[in-house]
C-alpha cells in the first residue's frame, strides 16, 4: 500500500513524526494531523505484507483493521488476566461486512459486537452469555490489541488493550445476558452482566425506536462531558436500541484520555444501546477511534470508513466524509471516495429495490449538505459534500440524511435536485449534544425548523437530541430539548420541539 498522508482544512502540512501540530487551529479543526506509514501488518512465509485478520466462531465474516500507522496485529483469547485487569467501558457494536448481497453482511437482528477496555496485560477475551442473567451458559472467544502510549502522553503508560468478542446466530428481538473477562481457571476476571436485545426480525411490521444526537465534545479544558452523559442515559430509558451519532464524539480523537471521558459519560447505555457511530473531523483516522466505533468491516483499508445495516423496516448507511470528501485527502493513491461512492451507489441500490420489507433509508455523516451556520467559510464544505452524495441520494431516493458539525439542530424541507421538492430527501442537522453552540442565519432557503442551544437566554437548553419511531408504514420524527443536564433521566423530563410525520 501507499505511504499516506493526512492533512486538515488549514492545508497541507509536511511533519516527519507520527504527529505533527498545526501551525493555528479553528474551534472545529483537529489540532494534531497524522502521517501514515506503509502496511505495518504481518509478514507471510513468501515475504508478502498481510492484513491482520479474526474470522469469529459461527459467523460468515472475517473482521480486518483499517490500514493505518501502527494498527496492532490482532490477538487471540489467552487465559491471562494482568495484576490489575480494570475491565471497563463496555460497548455494544455490531460485526459483519458491507456487502449487502453476501451472507456475511452486518446483520444485528441476528449479531452483535461487544467491545472493551482492560490493562495492557490482560489478554482474557471471553464473553459469557445466556438468556436469563442466571444463567450464562454458553461462551464465546474473541480477540485484542495493545495500543500503546505515543508521546502525548494520554492514557496509561503501558498503553490499553481492546477487546472484540463477535457473536452471531442469534434470535431477533431476543433479549441476551452476557459478561466479559475470563482467565486462567479459579483466577477468571468478569464484568457484571449485562443485557441488550438483537434488532427485530428483517421484515417485521412491529414499530422500532432509534436516537440521532451528534457532536457531543466539550470545549477543551473539560474533564467530564455531562450532556452527553445526559442524553445517552435518557435514550437508553427511552427504550432505544440502536443510535446513529455524527462525529465528533470528543475533540481530539488520537486522546485515549477524553475517550475515556467520552466511556464514562456514556455509561451503562453503551452495553444495551448500539450506538451507531460516524467519524468527525474532530477524530480523523486515529487507531484509538476504532476501538470504539465497533462498525462493519469493509475488508479494504478503509475498513469501518463506511457501512451499512438494516435495523427493522430501516436501512442505515454510515459514511465518513471528512479525509477524502470534504478534506483533501492525503491518501496518494485516491483510493478513499472512488471505492466509497462505488460500495455506496451498489448499496443503495440494493435498499431501494428491497423497499417492500425495508421501506425507509436513513444516511448519516458529518458533514452537513445545507446549513444555516453563520460561518461562511463552510460553504466550500457543503459543496464538497453535495458533489459526492446528492445525486445517489436523488436517484435511489434516501428518506433521511442526518449530519452535524453545526452546532445547532436544523431540520430543512425535502430537496432533490438542490431544490424543494416534497419527493426528495429530507436534511437533518442534530449536533447539540455537549460541543459549544453556533449562532444561525437566516440564509438558508430549504430551512424548516432551527433551534439554537447553550445561548444566553434564560431558557436556553443544554442539548437536543431526536427519537424515532418507525414501522414499515410510518416514519415519525420527535425532537426533544434538554434544559438541564443534571435533573430529569428520560425524554419526558425534557419538552418536544417538534413532532414531524414522514411521506412514505
Amino acid at each position: 500500500m501507499a505511504s499516506r498522508l493526512q492533512f486538515g482544512v488549514l492545508g497541507l502540512v509536511a511533519v516527519s513524526s507520527v504527529y505533527g501540530l498545526l501551525a493555528s487551529c479553528t474551534d472545529d479543526t483537529p489540532e494534531l494531523i497524522k502521517v501514515a506509514k506503509p502496511d505495518t501488518g504481518t509478514v507471510d512465509d513468501t515475504g508478502v505484507v498481510v492484513t491482520p485478520k479474526f474470522t469469529p466462531a459461527g459467523c460468515n465474516y472475517t473482521t480486518t483493521p483499517p490500514k493505518i500507522e501502527g494498527f496492532p496485529d490482532f490477538e487471540k483469547h489467552e487465559d491471562a488476566v494482568g495484576p490489575t485487569p480494570d475491565l471497563r467501558y463496555v460497548r455494544r457494536g455490531i460485526g459483519g461486512n458491507t456487502d449487502k448481497a453476501s451472507t456475511g453482511y452486518a446483520d444485528p437482528s441476528t449479531s452483535f459486537v461487544v467491545g472493551w477496555q482492560s490493562d495492557a496485560a490482560t489478554k482474557a477475551s471471553r464473553m459469557r452469555f445466556g438468556e436469563a442473567a442466571d444463567k450464562l451458559d454458553k461462551t464465546q472467544d474473541g480477540f485484542s490489541y495493545l495500543v500503546q502510549q505515543d508521546r502525548l502522553k494520554s492514557g496509561p503508560a503501558e498503553g490499553v488493550r481492546f477487546h472484540e468478542v463477535h457473536l452471531c446466530g442469534l434470535t431477533p428481538g431476543r433479549t441476551y445476558y452476557y459478561q466479559v473477562g475470563g482467565g486462567p481457571s479459579g483466577k477468571e476476571v468478569w464484568s457484571p452482566v449485562y443485557s441488550l436485545t438483537t434488532a427485530p426480525v428483517k421484515g417485521t411490521t412491529d414499530k422500532v425506536l432509534f436516537g440521532i444526537a451528534g457532536d457531543s465534545r466539550d470545549a477543551d479544558g473539560r474533564s467530564t462531558q455531562p450532556t452527553w452523559g445526559a442524553i445517552a442515559k435518557r435514550l437508553k430509558n427511552a427504550g432505544v436500541g440502536m443510535t446513529i451519532t455524527t462525529g465528533d464524539s470528543v475533540l481530539f480523537g488520537y486522546n485515549q484520555d477524553l475517550w475515556d471521558i467520552w466511556s464514562k459519560a456514556t455509561g451503562d447505555a453503551g452495553t444495551s444501546v448500539f450506538f451507531a457511530m460516524s467519524l468527525g473531523n474532530h477524530e480523523s483516522e486515529f487507531i484509538r477511534n476504532y476501538g470504539h466505533l465497533l462498525m462493519p468491516t469493509s475488508g479494504t483499508e478503509h475498513s469501518e470508513r463506511y457501512g451499512s445495516f438494516d435495523w427493522g423496516p430501516v436501512h442505515f448507511i454510515m459514511i465518513d466524509d471528512f479525509f477524502g470528501v470534504v478534506s483533501p485527502s492525503a491518501d496518494d493513491t485516491g483510493t478513499y471516495k472512488t471505492e466509497l461512492l462505488a460500495w455506496l451507489d451498489k448499496d443503495l441500490g440494493k435498499a431501494n429495490e428491497n423497499r417492500a420489507a425495508v421501506p425507509w433509508i436513513v444516511t448519516f455523516h458529518h458533514h452537513p449538505m445545507y446549513s444555516s451556520t453563520t460561518q461562511k467559510e463552510r460553504a466550500a464544505e457543503r459543496t464538497k459534500v453535495k458533489e459526492a452524495f446528492q445525486a445517489l441520494f436523488d436517484k435511489h431516493h434516501v428518506n433521511l440524511d442526518v449530519a452535524g458539525h453545526d452546532h445547532f439542530y436544523e431540520r430543512n424541507n425535502p430537496i432533490k435536485g438542490d431544490k424543494a421538492d416534497p419527493t426528495g430527501t429530507t436534511y437533518l442537522i442534530d449536533a447539540a449534544a455537549g460541543a459549544p453552540a453556533y449562532s444561525t442565519t437566516t440564509d438558508n432557503p430549504f430551512s424548516a425548523k432551527i433551534q439554537k442551544y447553550q445561548d444566553k437566554d434564560p431558557a436556553a437548553y443544554e442539548g437536543i437530541y431526536t427519537i424515532v419511531t418507525a414501522d414499515t408504514a410510518s416514519f415519525k420524527l420527535t425532537t426533544y430539548t434538554m434544559q438541564s443536564a443534571a435533573s430529569g433521566s428520560s425524554p419526558a423530563d425534557d419538552k418536544v420541539l417538534e413532532s414531524v410525520d414522514f411521506a412514505k
